[in-house]
């Protein structure tokens, strides 16, 4: 995303973000309350937190050095200071300095945020790091050297490579920074038992203990869980969150609702229980809340993709040819007009549509070709009479849209085939992430929201051999890797864009993950919500939301 080549320097102005609009004049409402089928998946500590919605949380608790503007549409220039009031980059492309804010207190009301928690946030977030966390699955230590505090509210990151997708790392919420009194540090980082530890997990009753942030809009009150599951979340207004000033966040209390599935959330937002419906709402349930005149539909772009995994530890995928078959047996038109009702796209990459560097490149198995899935299976004695058959997994738990409904329609556009039998199994979404871990799905449905904008976020984590652990696929491909490598390394535009063409060239060839569609973010809220913003980075930004009393 940036261009180095000649010394550039960003410096930004210093104050409040530019992207903050005028507050009206009007009086808010105190308290609104959101309904979602979505849910924490393991944590809210930024160190091992990878999933939208704990993304969600920790977007509303903490603070990075920068982020994205409300509305962004991926371009560099859409990224605005947040604890970093201006930052510059050396010629070579490897040394960042930022600038921080000054006088900002965490919520403790007690402790100064200054240039050690930043160095303190990404030695102990990089020391920590587990397979299931996105610093893993980003790869963090392959990117940065270390991080130097150079005076109380100047730090320098010292980079391993010129990474074309720094600052755009440095807005996502994996980057965000802790407050030392909150997020231990292991006693031993060698000991993998003591490194778990110092991870900040749920506890019950105790809200404050349940996070290590401080710096965000919000503070959470109260995070209530049963039988394991997310059942009411708080968030007030952190008073010392560095926007307060200007009126920020708009609404001070914000309650978030978990239902068990999109019937009950519409059911609420119909009934205006809630005030606003976000994840995952129907298909049908949103197209029939566009007539509603009590009900207003938000639309935005849409940057979430859906792909279908291939366990390659044992058979039958551990077969490339059998694992292209199944590529070309995948109908997307179906599933994009009988699950979403043309509410989303057919995908041909792992890249999504208009993002830099995407190409239709799956389109060369076909969509679907039931005559190269044949003929490739029958060289390996598969056909009408002697099946390729497998299980394929879906989660139950509105993690993602629709799941069943996507997992008949793949099952269905397979079988089509005449040479493949597919059973469908399923489990709720903390087992399925179990199952995913222990490796025992040959196939399963999983869907991806974007940790920065930048192709290389919707590559590396998925196919690079030595950072995409978290997916348990069992993918290696030497060549892969080191296409890899030179993308994210490479800050040249040109060459950045050849590469990813071949890197999605080969991923055709070896078929580990298949892409299927690109969805829309829709959210569904009663008349007097302003202030949502659906932009490319899928980011829920409660501190802009409001409704006039």
């Amino acid at each position: 995303m940036t261009i180095i080549g000649i010394a550039i320097v960003i410096i930004v102005i210093a104050g409040i973000a530019g992207y903050y609009y005028t507050m009206p004049t009007t009086k808010l409402k105190e308290t609104l309350v959101m309904g979602t089928t979505d849910s924490v998946e393991s944590c809210l500590d930024p160190v091992r937190a990878y999933d939208f919605f704990g993304w969600e949380i920790i977007q509303s608790l903490g603070c990075g050095l920068v982020e994205y503007k409300a509305g962004a549409t991926g371009s560099v220039d859409d990224i605005a200071p947040s604890l970093a009031t201006s930052w510059s980059v050396s010629t070579d492309g490897l040394i960042w300095t930022f600038n921080l804010r000054q006088s900002i207190l965490y919520e403790d009301n007690v402790t100064e945020f200054n240039a050690t928690h930043v160095k303190y946030s990404f030695d102990r977030a990089i020391g920590i790091a587990d397979e299931d966390g996105a610093l893993v699955g980003i790869g963090y230590d392959g990117i940065i050297d270390n991080v130097t505090v150079t005076s109380k509210y100047v730090v320098k990151f010292y980079l391993k490579i010129p990474f074309a997708a720094f600052l755009s790392l440095m807005a996502c919420q994996a980057s965000y920074i802790v407050n030392p009194a909150y997020a231990p540090m292991p006693t031993n980082m060698s000991d993998p038992v003591s490194r778990s530890n110092a991870v900040i997990v749920y506890t019950e009753g105790n809200a404050r203990s349940s996070h290590p942030m401080g710096l965000g809009p919000y503070k959470l009150a109260i995070w209530t869980r049963t039988a394991g599951k997310d059942y009411e979340m708080r968030l007030e207004a952190n008073p010392n969150y560095w926007n307060a000033g200007a009126g920020y966040p708009k609404t001070k209390k914000m309650i978030i609702k978990f239902y068990a599935d999109s019937v009950g959330l519409a059911l609420a937002i119909q009934a205006q229980e809630i005030d606003i419906a976000f994840r995952q709402l129907s298909a049908t349930d949103i197209n029939s809340m566009k007539t509603n005149t009590n009900l207003k539909v938000w639309e935005g772009t849409g940057a979430f993709i859906q792909y279908l995994v291939l366990q390659e530890k044992y058979a039958p995928f551990n077969n490339t040819q059998i694992r292209q078959a199944v590529g070309a047996a995948i109908n997307r038109t179906t599933m994009v007009n009988t699950v979403f009702l043309g509410q989303a796209q057919k995908l041909y990459s792992m890249i999504p549509i208009g993002m830099f560097g995407h190409t239709d490149a799956f389109l060369t198995l076909g969509d679907p070709n039931y005559t190269k899935t044949q003929e490739l299976l029958a060289e390996l004695g598969y056909n009408q009479t002697n099946k390729l058959s497998f299980k394929l997994w879906f989660e139950t738990s509105g993690h993602y849209p629709s799941s069943q409904q996507q997992a008949t329609v793949l099952k269905s556009s397979l079988e089509a085939s005449g040479v493949i039998a597919v059973t469908l199994d399923s489990a709720d979404w903390p087992s399925y992430r179990t199952h995913r871990q222990n490796e025992d799905m040959e196939a399963y449905i999983l869907g991806w929201y974007p940790d920065y904008i930048d192709p290389d976020d919707y590559i590396q984590p998925f196919l690079d051999s030595s950072g995409g652990s978290w997916i348990h696929h069992n993918y290696n491909n030497p060549q892969m890797d080191k296409l890899i490598a030179w993308a994210r390394g490479n800050t040249t535009a040109t060459a950045r864009s050849s590469l990813y063409n071949q890197i999605q060239n080969l991923m055709v060839e070896d078929c580990p993950i298949i892409p299927t569609y690109q969805g829309s973010a829709y959210a569904v809220t009663t008349l007097k919500i302003k202030g949502i913003y659906l932009d490319i980075t899928q980011s829920w930004r409660h501190w802009l939301v409001y409704a006039e009393e």
